[in-house]
């Protein structure tokens, strides 16, 4: 029987995993990292970059790099990098095909089946787009997962012996969606799902980065287009403090020039946790009206769910849990790394279709009213 992976195709990064008698385990690329930025690149020689080494390019030459391109998956968006134009579907494939490459490093043989994960959100399109994408890469894809459903798997409540309404609450980098996810009998529906495209951690990042070039009279869209040097480091220098802040107080932030270069000159500015979160508060706060679409799909109350799980990078952020705890009135679980949990799901998920378990029997997933009809691949 070939190898089968599961994969999370993030919009800010991606995650390759496996499942074996000892329970589910994470691919390092060739750096040795879990985590492989969904970004693509290309340098002034004319390589194609995927990866880490294509976010480090995205800081020099910003116009060479593609990256958020799952927010377009399934449309007719498009993208020009050093005169080719590229698709969603193929800038997803680049990234796909380097986590294939990985996992072939890995076990040091094909790995030509994967299952591959999704938004509970995506329609129709949005999906076989996908498929598509994973097909490019070179897999056969077995099946494409809804990630709430793949969250909860990697928690284990699938084996959970009494039903609960479980919430999942998934804000990466560069999308949100909540779905509320009901076990019974031991299996998983998912039973309403709803987010936004465009909200996840890079908002985040970039509303920094808009309010301390402000500061230094500098608006961002013109600054943005003037000098897009300077913005693409001053979204890394913020994008390093925004962590740091989920850890600590206060964090500095340097100003390049106009170049994006730093001299003995350059302005460092020191940025609080409590300015942060004053700062963005209202994109926090777009959170809140999915939540209350979905409690209303699913005919429930905020009082009916029994545990919230947290998902994406950008649930890091202490606002985030905090507002989590004060609408439901517990404590959501991160005990899993965040940016690891749905492709640890994907691994769950593989390993059963490897063992001609009969997955239909431990997931069942429910089409909601924010999906089309699903591919006959959809799980």
């Amino acid at each position: 029987m070939s190898l089968i992976i599961g994969i999370d195709l993030g919009t800010t990064n991606s995650v390759a995993a496996y499942l074996d008698d000892n329970g589910p385990h994470l691919i390092p690329n060739a750096l040795g990292e879990t985590l492989t930025p969904s970004v693509v690149g290309i340098d002034p020689e004319g390589k194609l970059l995927v990866g880490r080494p294509a976010k480090e390019l995205q800081v020099t030459h910003p116009q060479r790099c593609a990256a958020l391109f799952k927010r377009h998956m399934g449309s007719e968006w498009k993208v020009n990098l050093v005169g080719r134009t590229y698709s969603p579907e193929e800038l997803s494939s680049l990234v796909l095909r380097t986590l294939k490459e990985d996992a072939e490093a890995h076990f040091k043989q094909p790995v030509p089946r994967a299952v591959i994960t999704v938004p509970a959100y995506f329609n129709d399109q949005q999906r076989k787009a996908t498929i598509h994408a994973g097909r490019i890469a070179g897999f056969q894809v077995e099946r494409i997962f809804n990630e709430p459903t793949s969250a909860a798997l990697a928690y284990g409540f699938h084996e959970a012996r009494e039903d609960k309404v479980l919430l999942i609450f998934d804000l990466g980098g560069g999308t949100f969606d909540v779905s509320i996810v009901e076990l019974f009998d031991g299996a998983l529906e998912v039973r309403a799902s709803s987010g936004e495209s465009f909200l996840g951690g890079e908002d985040f990042t970039r509303t920094l980065v808009a309010r301390l070039l402000d500061q230094q009279g500098m608006p961002f869209e013109k600054t943005e287009m003037e000098a897009p040097a300077l913005v693409s480091r001053m979204i890394q220098q913020c994008e390093r403090a925004k962590c740091k802040l989920s850890r600590q107080d206060s964090a500095p932030v340097r100003v390049p020039d106009r170049k994006g270069d730093f001299d003995d000159t350059a302005t460092e500015v020191t940025v609080t946790r409590t300015q942060f979160q004053e700062w963005t508060r209202h994109i926090l706060a777009r959170a809140e009206l999915p939540i209350r679409r979905v409690l209303g799909d699913a005919g429930l109350k905020k009082t009916d769910i029994n545990e919230v799980i947290l998902v994406g990078g950008a649930t890091r952020m202490p606002a985030v849990a905090s507002l989590v705890t004060s609408l439901f009135g517990k404590e959501p679980h991160c005990r899993l790394n965040p940016d690891e949990v749905v492709g640890i799901g994907a691994a769950v998920q593989a390993g059963l279709i490897a063992r001609e378990e009969k997955v239909e029997d431990i997931v069942v997933v429910k089409r909601t009213r924010a999906d089309a009809p699903q591919p006959a691949l959809t799980g």
